[in-house]
């Protein structure tokens, strides 16, 4: 008798934990700032170790119950860069980035086995974003002059500016966690990967003496890429940010 009681008393225990870990939980930041949340303020940190770093802020907007659009804007110099063979390679150089992304949120997630509902800017997403680079160098080199079909009169020495533009668009999947800090838990941490395609122009020389006309390079690489390598080819982005609700 004493044996079948503790069995009830087991199944009975199971049973409850089985309905706790299917009670749907609230997460949400509307307690937090006493109304629901709009804007998410984005710093970007893997962006100082790249080689082409930038410093790189963004902003989330939240529209509705699941859409977001989300901009980023970043900028890095010579003297940012933290690569030495990079940084006297050239006379000069700066580097432009933007980002431009619609997300919408699924409005639920798992964790620790038990279903979650969440409000953005928190939980899984889906996006879709279109980027843009460029970077712009002073270089000493030989450039060819007076060209025709592939063939130059002549080659000239000397230090000019040149740019390189990189554009494309990445089909994303993310999500967006609280930090567990004391207090006002405003800090979100934002984790994606995605895939899709980039398209890369060719390095161009200006010549201000001959109204911006191009100019045939001779030979050689920029940063790291081939005159050759131009075009469009597959992309992948994996990254992180960190964001403070407002």
């Amino acid at each position: 008798m004493a044996d079948r009681f503790c069995k009830v008393l087991v199944l009975l225990f199971l049973f409850s934990l089985n309905g706790l870990a299917q009670r749907v939980l609230p997460d949400t930041l509307t307690p937090v700032l006493n109304r629901p949340p709009q804007w998410v303020v984005k710093f970007a940190p893997l962006s100082l170790i790249d080689l082409d770093n930038t410093i790189q802020f963004g902003a989330e907007r939240l529209l509705g119950r699941k859409h977001a659009i989300q901009a980023e804007f970043g900028y890095g110099w010579q003297a940012l860069n933290l690569y030495p063979y990079r940084r006297d390679d050239y006379d000069d150089f700066e580097v432009w980035r933007g980002r431009l992304e619609w997300r919408r949120y699924s409005g639920r997630y798992r964790s620790n086995r038990r279903p979650h509902y969440a409000t953005p800017p928190i939980g899984r997403y889906i996006a879709v974003e279109t980027f843009f680079k460029q970077l712009t160098v002073l270089e000493t080199t030989a450039v060819g002059r007076e060209c025709l079909d592939g063939t130059c009169a002549y080659f000239q020495q000397g230090t000019f500016p040149m740019y390189r533009t990189v554009w494309g668009a990445h089909f994303k999947l993310g999500r967006q966690f609280v930090l567990s800090i004391p207090g006002e838990n405003r800090l979100l941490l934002d984790f994606y990967m995605g895939l899709g395609f980039r398209t890369l122009s060719l390095f161009r020389f200006s010549n201000p003496a001959n109204g911006n006309d191009n100019i045939v390079r001779s030979t050689g690489s920029v940063f790291g890429w081939d005159a050759g390598q131009a075009g469009s080819r597959l992309s992948g982005t994996l990254g992180i940010k960190l964001g403070y609700v407002l």
